[in-house]
């Protein structure tokens, strides 16, 4: 089962990159075999990607789509219709201020490929975006 990530900046415009992604997203799926997809839901970004994903649902029935948290909910987690399944992915006890940056790392060990829409190399995008090309995982950005 080979699986996707997606790194990209809270705010900004992706919407004219759509079909781009779409095709990127598709690829994968159908000459890779990916068919899980791992979003965190908290940006721009990772809410496009997710739509992407939950539309091509339609014509993929076999993929899912998983929602990585990053902290442990409070009280019970009502998750968005579009994800199959929510994933806590850290073993340890996080400060509130490490737990995106955690989480990004234990996500870029577990996915197979990276779906990156960053453009400035600052921010926790950009850092992941980093560590996945260092771990030699496959990144993809939408912008090159």
């Amino acid at each position: 089962m080979l699986s996707c990530a997606f790194f990209g900046h809270r705010s900004f415009e992706y919407s004219k990159y759509r079909e781009k992604t779409k095709g990127i997203i598709s690829e994968l799926i159908t000459k890779f075999g990916v068919t899980t997809f791992y979003d965190g839901c908290r940006g721009d970004f990772d809410l496009f990607c997710a739509e992407i994903v939950g539309e091509l649902k339609v014509e993929f029935p076999e993929i899912k789509l998983i929602y990585i948290l990053s902290y442990i909910p409070q009280n019970k987690l009502l998750l968005p219709k579009i994800f199959d399944e929510s994933m806590y992915l850290l073993e340890e006890s996080v400060p509130p201020k490490y737990a995106i940056s955690r989480t990004n790392r234990k996500l870029v060990e577990l996915a197979d490929y990276i779906i990156s829409g960053t453009y400035c190399t600052f921010g926790g995008a950009y850092t992941a975006q980093n560590y996945a090309k260092r771990c030699n995982k496959r990144v993809i950005n939408i912008f090159n």
